[in-house]
């Protein structure tokens, strides 16, 4: 695979890695509570914060903790972009509910990004008896536990909320251990806090505990929510008989466990996922939710060749989590390096919402007043069944000449010839030869007759290699289309070691380069202009009988790739081989295709 040009070496280096090069910090992780003394009828919340130097960082591994029953309650990001440098932090919530009385340990959190591993200390929480308002129960009475949704039918996306409640009029003598349920065509998102209450049923009073989820379906078609299951303890009523041959197993065992543990469980419940109306705009990507768009840069200034970022926020609530980034329109006057992505996720009155903000990185071409037209993002609303269009507002930049600096990025045309210097230069020297032609005259004389044939077959090679290459330049979109394959096959030989070799970023780095310069040899534009749009569009234009199919294959992998390629945190082995098994063969397929006869 060959190298990118300087004028793109030098264009990604601004803008990905602004200007300076100083290594950023290391991946970072830390962990606290917001207490470390809790009733055993309450909750703590656990913040884990994890910091590093790339546009995503990994979520931090939660190790199995035997003495807490933990939910996620949210998590913010936040990206910033400082003279080139990118810092990502994201903070993760979790509710803990403790099980057992006493000092209990969160044990330590880990998070890997593939290179680096980081871990917090132990955080130690005492753990103590209720209350005696809290702790007063009935003696005799009844344990159960009800699931239900607040709808029935639902849009593929819409939230639908899942309360499970768990009412007890009998003393325990540890909190419960909730197990939630399998679901079927359904995703989950906790909704913390954990509710408490007491409540009157048929005459007999109950403690209650709820746990609401919120869910979202996958597609069309039937859905369901299958038994959710608690874990409780309870004093044992038995009665021991001290000549019980079994006596010190049943009081070991009642000991330990400080009663008899029961399990109870949920009826299961069914859904029914309506399918989205008909007539969605071309520009639906499946956001389903009530959202606002809007889109900022950071300066509104700028030089030729420097980088502005150019963010658009969707905010609303919906499942943001699946909202992808808008199409950008043509951006004539500007490079477009995609895209970052930071989510800010809140759960407020049981409403998952929030903020989702893609930035890109543009590069203005050319000094002058340059405006980034509006951006068009569709949603669909579940509560009126219609589908929504919003635009962002135009935004213009005032783009100055650059410095000395930018004017070696290159986007378009030749790169201007290097300046020569006199150290560049061999200087001839005038120390006379003729001593050293006279001495080798005679034995060149003596030489057989073939010998002096060769420097007529080099000259004869020197022509016809002169003729080609003159035909190399004149015809240089023939031979990169040509050259192409092979220059795919040779960079799917290195990933291949790459990948044996664990360097899963390395290789999904070539990967990416290799399909950019693939589809950039066929299309004969430079890789630095090309866009998906653009790509499909030369394709259409220059192979007219290419088929859909090879087309929509085309924008998958484009799409894949570019996930992996911009979240490092993404690019799991497995899924990098499923990649590169695509890759070759969609060469296979499109080496077919291009050469197919006009209809």
């Amino acid at each position: 695979m060959r190298a990118p040009g300087n004028g793109l070496k030098l264009a990604l280096a601004l803008a990905l890695a602004g200007f300076a090069g100083p290594a950023a910090a290391a991946l970072t992780i830390s962990a606290e509570t917001d207490r470390t003394s809790v009733e055993i009828n309450e909750n703590l919340y656990l913040t884990v914060q994890v910091a590093g130097d790339s546009s995503s960082v990994p979520e931090p591994k939660i190790p199995n903790m035997q003495n807490f029953n933990s939910y996620s309650s949210g998590r913010s990001q936040s990206i910033s972009i400082i003279n080139g440098k990118i810092t990502t932090s994201v903070s993760f919530t979790y509710i803990l509910s403790p099980r057992f009385l006493g000092i209990q340990k969160i044990p330590s959190i880990s998070v890997f990004n593939g290179t680096e591993k980081a871990f917090t200390p132990e955080i130690e929480i005492t753990v103590t008896r209720p209350s005696a308002a809290a702790a007063q129960n009935k003696a005799e009475g009844r344990i159960f536990l009800k699931a239900e949704t607040d709808k029935k039918t639902a849009y593929p996306g819409e939230q639908v909320n899942l309360s499970v409640k768990f009412y007890t009029s009998v003393p325990l003598t540890s909190n419960p251990q909730y197990m939630q349920p399998p679901l079927k065509n359904l995703i989950p998102e906790d909704l913390p806090p954990i509710r408490s209450g007491e409540t009157t049923l048929n005459g007999e009073h109950y403690a209650y505990s709820e746990i609401k989820t919120a869910l979202f379906a996958l597609s069309p078609g039937p859905a369901e929510i299958k038994p959710a299951s608690v874990v409780v303890q309870v004093p044992s009523n038995e009665t021991l008989d001290p000549f019980d041959p079994n006596f010190f197993q049943k009081f070991m065992s009642m000991s330990n466990a400080q009663g008899s543990s029961r399990e109870f469980a949920t009826e299961a419940v069914s859904l029914n996922i309506k399918p989205l109306p008909p007539g969605a705009p071309a520009g639906f990507s499946g956001a389903v939710g009530n959202y606002t768009v809007s889109a900022t840069a950071d300066r509104l200034e700028a030089k030729a060749g420097e980088p502005v970022n150019f963010s658009i926020t969707v905010a609303g609530s919906g499942n943001l989590k699946a909202v992808t980034a808008p199409q950008l329109p043509d951006l004539q006057d500007f490079k477009v390096f995609d895209t970052m992505s930071s989510l800010d996720i809140r759960k407020d009155g049981d409403i998952i919402g929030g903020k989702k903000t893609f930035t890109y990185i543009l590069v203005p071409r050319a000094a002058g007043r340059k405006t980034v037209p509006p951006i068009t993002f569709h949603f669909f609303e579940p509560r009126a069944a219609q589908y929504r269009e919003l635009q962002t507002a135009p935004l213009t930049i005032n783009v100055k000449k650059g410095d000395l600096d930018s004017k070696n990025v290159y986007f378009s045309g030749g790169a201007a010839a290097p300046k020569v210097t006199a150290s560049d230069i061999r200087y001839v020297s005038d120390e006379p030869r003729a001593g050293f032609i006279a001495d080798s005259a005679e034995g060149i004389a003596a030489l057989p007759l073939w010998p002096l044939t060769l420097p007529a077959g080099l000259m004869l090679a020197t022509f016809w290699l002169s003729r080609f290459n003159r035909f190399k330049s004149a015809n240089p979109l023939l031979f990169r289309f040509h050259r192409a394959k092979s220059q795919a096959n040779s960079a799917v030989e290195k990933i291949t070691a790459l990948l044996k070799a664990g360097d899963t970023g390395a290789a999904v780095a070539l990967l990416y380069d290799s399909f950019m310069y693939y589809l950039s040899d066929k299309c004969g534009v430079k890789v630095s202009a090309l866009t998906m749009k653009k790509a499909a569009q030369l394709i259409k234009e220059r192979f007219p009988a290419v088929t859909p199919r090879a087309m929509e294959e085309v924008r998958e992998l484009w799409t894949a790739l570019e996930l992996r390629h911009f979240s490092p945190s993404a690019a799991e082995p497995e899924g990098v081989r499923n990649l590169l098994k695509k890759y070759s063969l969609l060469i296979t397929l499109l080496e077919k295709e291009l050469r197919r006869p006009r209809p």
